[in-house]
């Protein structure tokens, strides 16, 4: 599964990085993304992410992981952008330009 499928998805669930476990924020779909979020957000659609049993509920876990410290920082920033905007913390023009109101 690619995070791309997981954002369609009618879930509240707890979103984790699978490398420390930094990312730790809850993901509340379906979301939608506009185009220009789309392309903004692009690698990390088609970043690995698994749905699992952990601290007794369903959670989902993004692979970030790489042998090279520096990328697998990267692809967690890159991913914590994507989650955490999806929350809110983003400003309400990057919030409207990136994702389609309900």
């Amino acid at each position: 599964m690619k995070v791309r499928d997981l954002l369609p998805m009618d879930i509240d669930i707890d979103v984790y990085d699978n490398v420390c476990e930094e990312l730790g924020i809850c993901f509340c779909g379906p979301a939608e993304l506009t185009d220009e979020g789309a392309r903004y957000f692009a690698d990390v659609l088609d970043y690995d992410i698994d749905l699992c049993r952990g601290y007794g509920d369903v959670v989902a876990i993004v692979h970030v992981d790489d042998p090279d410290d520096k990328v697998w920082r990267h692809k967690l920033n890159r991913a914590s952008a994507l989650f955490y905007a999806l929350a809110g913390y983003c400003s309400d023009k990057n919030y409207h330009r990136w994702f389609k109101d309900e």
